[in-house]
């Protein structure tokens, strides 16, 4: 019964029986009386136990850091790392020392390796000294891209150590593609899997059923997996839920609390609106950087719409950018070629220092010192209008309250200018150093959404807005669950500031990106689960164009 999880509306007799492994986990784990795990904790747990692995869903807020913990306990593990973003190491060791006396966790605990340590040349086998019986990876969407160096590297141990255990743990499994996570499931199920244990296989399946336009637009019909899309996703959603291995954990971390989600739009500028002007027609930076892809459209359309620009003074010689862009495709065919061999070439490092006689190298490393690019970074303001509007909302509300931005230019400004903590990269705050986790709670803040948004628990400010809101639901669930997540008692009020019509496209996108995962992993995300208030009209500007 444990096995099968209903993730819609579990039946009062499964969620029975969710408590009752909970209790069995708690009695087994528990050291102080009155402490108890939560449902989902213990079922995952159990349920590593029966698998020797798990593939767990976890909504923010549900206890993840506590899971990993035990998890070396349960499953019996002698050298068990957990893997986890940089930002959180403090956090976690915080954390372990709160369990003590608590739980019985591991001695010594789980090894604690950061996903940009293992990513480093000098790391390349660091797996391989430790020779983990246990790998737990938290935050494990972040490790979706094959190609990482951090990912090829854990694939390549697990493959010459299949008998490894693996737990993988995120609240926001997926984004548009059933193959950024595919790799995760076989890591920790095998051949238990419910997917295709070769690539060619689960790329057949992504096409037919990924919310993004494979293969320029033709998608092949589902076949085997359904008659229609929507039948073809659902099978694949039950079969994904009913694995034994799998846990998913389809309801809100918060219970019934509301999330109140408001956009607003940035006030009117005309240099602004001049800038998005050119944007918009010569496809150029108000510097004069050309712009040839989307990410740097993106990119440009978040700094404009904020009031300033980046650019090089004084501009790269056309040598050095010739060079760059060669050795970047050779690093790239390099890295792709050698990812079977016994000795892979994960890192830019790796292939230069690999191939010194190689033309590309050689030719690189003749220019590479003719540039500096932090030297010659240069930051230009246009106008203080979406400034403003941030320090005014902050000024708003005597409540503590938390202004996101994506922007270490912007967040830096506008933390000086409202006189406010800015928690930058890291999560440290950038003047005195002090963790995020030991913030003041009866004070307002700057935060990076790059560095804080994931792991922490900011339940006290439950007044929050987003400046250079980011492209994905995924992060926008990560984003509200600092705040609205388990334990929180009152309404917890966000609100989305758009600053032109690629802001109102990326909210859009999260709308779809997590209906996406709704329907093919069961996980339904906050922004489907806010009151969405009804969104302004833009005005009839290039800088409001959206792609509709």
């Amino acid at each position: 019964a444990l096995r099968r999880v209903t993730v819609r509306s579990p039946t009062l007799a499964r969620r029975w029986a969710i408590a009752a492994a909970a209790a069995r986990m708690t009695k087994l784990l528990c050291l102080r009386p009155g402490a108890a795990l939560r449902p989902w904790q213990g079922l995952s747990l159990e349920e590593a136990v029966q698998c020797r692995g798990a593939w767990l869903s976890l909504p923010v807020g549900q206890g993840k850091t506590l899971t990993a913990e035990l998890l070396p306990v349960v499953l019996k593990a002698k050298r068990a790392v957990l893997i986890l973003p940089a930002s959180l190491r403090n956090k976690t060791y915080a954390d372990r020392r709160a369990f003590v006396g608590v739980w019985r966790v591991a001695s010594p605990p789980p090894r604690l390796i950061s996903r940009e340590e293992l990513a480093i040349e000098a790391n390349a086998y660091l797996l391989d000294e430790i020779k983990p019986d246990l790998i737990i990876i938290d935050e494990a969407h972040k490790l979706r891209n094959r190609d990482a160096s951090a990912v090829k590297r854990i694939d390549r141990y697990l493959r010459a150590n299949p008998d490894t255990m693996v737990v993988t743990m995120t609240g926001t499994p997926t984004r548009r593609s059933i193959l950024g996570y595919w790799h995760h499931l076989r890591w920790t199920l095998g051949d238990g899997a419910p997917v295709p244990a070769a690539l060619a296989d689960a790329e057949e399946w992504a096409a037919a059923l990924d919310d993004a336009n494979p293969r320029a637009g033709f998608r092949p019909a589902p076949g085997a997996l359904g008659e229609t899309l929507d039948d073809a996703r659902e099978w694949y959603r039950r079969r994904l839920a009913e694995t034994p291995g799998v846990v998913i954990v389809d309801e809100d971390s918060a219970g019934d609390i509301p999330l109140t989600l408001r956009v607003e739009l940035a006030p009117e500028c005309p240099r602004i609106s001049e800038a998005f002007d050119t944007l918009r027609t010569k496809w150029e930076s108000p510097g004069g950087e050309p712009i040839s892809d989307a990410l740097s459209l993106l990119r440009v359309d978040g700094q404009i719409g904020s009031g300033l620009y980046t650019y090089w003074d004084p501009p790269p010689p056309q040598r050095w950018i010739d060079g760059r862009r060669t050795i970047a495709a050779f690093i790239r065919k390099r890295c792709a070629e050698t990812q079977h061999s016994k000795q892979p070439l994960d890192t830019d490092a790796q292939v230069i220092a690999a191939h010194p006689e190689h033309p590309a190298v050689k030719g690189w490393l003749a220019v590479k010192d003719m540039f500096d690019t932090e030297r010659a970074g240069r930051v230009k303001w246009i106008s203080d209008a979406t400034l403003n509007a941030a320090v005014a909302w902050a000024r708003a509300s005597r409540a503590p309250s938390v202004l996101w931005t994506g922007s270490v230019e912007f967040g830096d400004r506008l933390a000086l200018a409202a006189k406010l903590p800015y928690y930058g990269p890291q999560g440290k705050e950038v003047r005195t150093g002090q963790e995020l986790h030991a913030a003041d709670v009866s004070k307002s803040m700057v935060c990076s959404w790059h560095a804080c948004r994931e792991g922490q628990n900011l339940q006290a400010w439950r007044r929050q807005a987003i400046f250079q809101p980011p492209q994905s639901a995924e992060a926008l669930e990560q984003i509200f669950g600092r705040a609205h997540r388990a334990g929180q008692t009152e309404p917890v009020h966000i609100t989305y500031f758009a600053t032109s019509g690629g802001t109102l496209d990326s909210f859009a996108a999260s709308i779809s990106e997590a209906e996406f995962a709704k329907t093919t992993a069961s996980s339904t995300q906050k922004i489907l689960r806010a009151t969405i208030e009804p969104l302004p009209t833009p005005p009839d500007s290039l800088r409001w164009t959206t792609k509709q």
